[in-house]
This record gives structure tokens, sequence and C-alpha cells, in this order.
């Protein structure tokens, strides 16, 4: 499904000076944001799923959401709901220098472009994503490896044995 054709609200301006102070991303990263500057709304308002996007581009879903997921931990974008994300005010276009400039003002230090250790707060993002999920994957393994508490039944307690159960008991050792 193609994004939906942008609102015609006359984005007029913006400070794309950003750009000098870009981190190493994943090139698709790059052409996630420029697909996102282009169907902006006012205030970088941008309404489109991983599905959409991935099709404007001719790329997997997964691909899609790897280059969203960079561009959010650059701090380039921002996920406000599912299928909803906002462009940093200091990418986003706006309909007057001055609503650009406020947004800018109202921005959190934390989230500017503009810093010099833009690459290393950007690197420390996506490693402690890693670390997140690498957390996240260990619980799960544990999880699903966790010994089985059940009671096992005996032929004598049911009339059929399923094979699962039959597969747990041990073997019975040759006389």
């Amino acid at each position: 499904m193609p994004l939906p054709a942008p609102i015609q609200q006359e984005l007029s301006v913006g400070t794309f000076n950003v750009f000098a102070y870009m981190p190493a991303m994943p090139g698709i990263a790059y052409r996630v944001l420029f697909e996102l500057l282009g169907t902006q709304q006012n205030g970088g308002l941008c309404l489109v799923t991983e599905e959409a996007l991935a099709a404007q581009l001719g790329v997997h879903r997964s691909m899609a959401g790897r280059g969203l997921q960079s561009l959010i931990h650059a701090r380039m974008v921002f996920r406000e709901a599912r299928g909803t994300y906002r462009l940093n005010p200091m990418l986003a276009g706006g309909r007057t220098f001055e609503e650009h400039l406020e947004a800018i003002r109202d921005l959190d230090p934390e989230d500017r472009l503009d810093v010099d250790h833009f690459q290393d707060r950007y690197d420390r993002a996506v490693a402690e994503a890693s670390i997140a999920r690498q957390r996240r994957n260990k619980g799960r393994a544990k999880a699903s490896s966790a010994p089985d508490t059940r009671r096992e039944r005996t032929v004598a307690e049911a009339d059929v044995v399923s094979i699962t159960t039959a597969r747990r008991r041990p073997r019975r050792q040759p006389s």
C-alpha cells in the first residue's frame, strides 16, 4: 500500500544544517528519513505504517522497521504511536520561521541534533538497545527451557498415553 499523499500545507521553512551532524547509520535509515521528510505534515507529523513505508521504498517491512529504529536511536524521529511518528523539530518543516524556531526552542536539550557528541550518543543508544534485546532473548530462552513440573501419569492412571508423555519416561533397562 503506497504512502498517503501529504496534505498540502505550505511547509516552507526548515533548518537542514543538522545534516552535518548526522551519525553513521545503515543506508536504509537515510532512505526512510528522506521519505518521511517528503511526506511530513505540519510540525513533522508522519502518519505511516512500516508496511506502507516498506512498499513505498520497495523493501521488506523489517528493513523499513530497522531504518525507523535507527532514526529513533539517533533522536531524529520520535514514535508517538503505532503508525504515528514525528520528525525532530530540527528536521521538520514549518509554515513560518517563528513557528519553526519556537519548536526548536521547546526541544529537550538531550534531543538536539547539533551537538558534537551526536555519533557517540547514537552508538550508545544502539548498544543499549542491543543489550536490552539480548536480555529479552535470554529471558525467553530460560522460560522455554524451564523444567516441566507436571506429574506424569502412569499407564495404570490413563487408558491412553500420549507420545510426548511416553518420550519423557526413562527407558527400561534390559534385564
